[in-house]
Order: C-alpha cells, then sequence, then structure tokens
C-alpha cells in the first residue's frame, strides 16, 4: 500500500485529495491515514516530506536538501528550455486554457514538470487545473495575440479534434 500511495503522489505531481488517493487504490480514507506515518518516514529516509494540507497530500522536498533545491531552480530559471516544456507550452499557446490532465493526454507522458517549470518562470499562468499563456511568453515568441501563431487556427483545430476523440 505505501508503495502505491507514493506512485500515485508522485504522478500527480500536487497535492492530491486523500478521497482521490483511496477511490484510485480502491480502498478506504482510513487506510490512507493510517500509513500516513510510515509514509512520512520512508520519505524522509530518501531526503523527501509529506506534505499534509487541506488539499490533501504532496510529495516535498526535505527542509535539510534546500541547497540542492535552490541550485536545481536556479539552473531551471536560467536554463534553456527543454524540448518537453516547449511542447508544454506550445500546447497551452494553441489550446488556450487547457488543464493539465488534458496536456498530459496529448503529449502521452505525465507533464506536470514542464508545467511547473513555465509557471515559475511567468510564462504560463495557472488557475486550478488549468493553464494559460502570458504576456511575456507573447513577448518571447514575438507575437502581439496569440492567433499570430503559425497555422494557429489549422493547428489548434487538430489539437482540439483530439482531444474531443478522447472522450468518445
Amino acid at each position: 500500500m505505501l508503495a502505491k500511495v507514493v506512485t500515485v503522489l508522485f504522478l500527480s505531481g500536487e497535492s492530491t485529495p486523500l478521497l482521490s488517493i483511496a477511490k484510485i487504490l480502491d480502498c478506504n480514507i482510513k487506510e490512507i491515514e493510517s500509513i500516513i506515518p510510515e509514509l512520512e518516514n520512508a520519505l524522509r529516509s530518501i531526503g523527501l516530506g509529506l506534505l499534509q494540507s487541506k488539499d490533501g497530500l504532496s510529495i516535498v522536498t526535505d527542509a535539510s536538501q534546500a541547497e540542492l533545491v535552490n541550485s536545481f531552480w536556479k539552473e531551471e530559471l536560467q536554463g534553456e528550455l527543454t524540448p518537453a516544456t516547449l511542447q508544454v507550452l506550445t500546447l497551452v499557446a494553441y489550446l488556450g486554457n487547457p488543464t493539465r490532465e488534458e496536456i498530459s493526454y496529448i503529449r502521452g507522458v505525465q507533464s506536470s514538470q514542464s508545467i511547473r517549470t513555465l509557471a515559475v518562470r511567468g510564462l504560463i499562468s495557472r488557475s486550478g487545473e488549468n493553464c494559460s499563456i502570458t504576456a511575456d511568453s507573447l513577448k518571447h515568441l514575438g507575437v502581439t495575440k496569440i492567433e499570430e501563431l503559425p497555422e494557429y487556427e489549422k493547428i489548434r483545430a487538430s489539437l482540439i479534434e483530439k482531444l474531443s476523440s478522447r472522450e468518445m
């Protein structure tokens, strides 16, 4: 059970409600609550922590790793955008207001880290699960409005079609 909860939290990349974890693992909330102390100890042993909030549980870095975290984020903020992050930025630009789930569906991989990187850099903004392009992104892309992106209508229509076909 412990490994399964860690897997769900890792894949989520964000705070996950206990009820959602219980549903995914086909168990009850009490079972999840009962392993929280063990989960905290297991995570602590590898330099991580468990954040418990009103929104649920999430895996975080341990305070003892602050120097490493700062070094990572410094590089993350100053380095070039990775191909994965550029893909996510492109999807946000062409779809307008996609959810994290929609982005991950189209890419075929979990995209939380790329979304987080773009949000930290101010290239996208987030409201709940939805992402949107920022004015800074438009400036970096050299356009004044999103419709000026190459083949905007065609690409947007193709992406929307792909999303609608999954819901059938």
